[in-house]
């Protein structure tokens, strides 16, 4: 499988714990994730997304909010939301990917998954955070 499908299974997996409010990583979703993902390197990759996204989840709530301009968490849309965690974990908590293939796996994602615009505003708000160096 390739990392392309393994970042869509986290981008869904995110998007539920948004959806049942419960960010706890729980065994049960290496368990979901393994059925769907052979390659032993990532299932590696996925876990240690879904474990720094539970261990950094403020930070990047923080993150967010304060570079996405008058945007609460509650009114980014959860498919963009989920994108935009994963993505923000990728690049800062991960360090494994390129901060420039992140921002672009997550415009993709966007594109697949979310409305025809919210790229756009993924892409704006992943660069702003770039930019800051933070």
């Amino acid at each position: 499988m390739s990392r392309i499908k393994t970042r869509e299974l986290v981008m869904i997996e995110l998007y539920q714990m948004d959806i049942h409010n419960d960010y706890i990583f729980y065994p049960s979703i290496e368990k979901k994730i393994a059925l769907k993902i052979h390659d032993g390197r990532e299932i590696k990759y996925a876990m240690q997304i879904f474990k720094q996204f539970t261990n950094n989840k403020e930070k990047i709530d923080e993150l967010i909010v304060e570079f996405s301009e008058n945007w609460t968490i509650d009114r980014i849309g959860k498919i963009d939301l989920a994108i935009i965690r994963l993505s923000i974990t990728e690049m800062f908590f991960s360090k494994s990917v390129p901060e420039s293939i992140s921002v672009n796996e997550a415009i993709n994602l966007s594109k697949k998954f979310s409305d025809e615009d919210s790229y756009k505003f993924i892409n704006g708000l992943l660069g702003k955070i770039i930019r800051s160096g933070q």
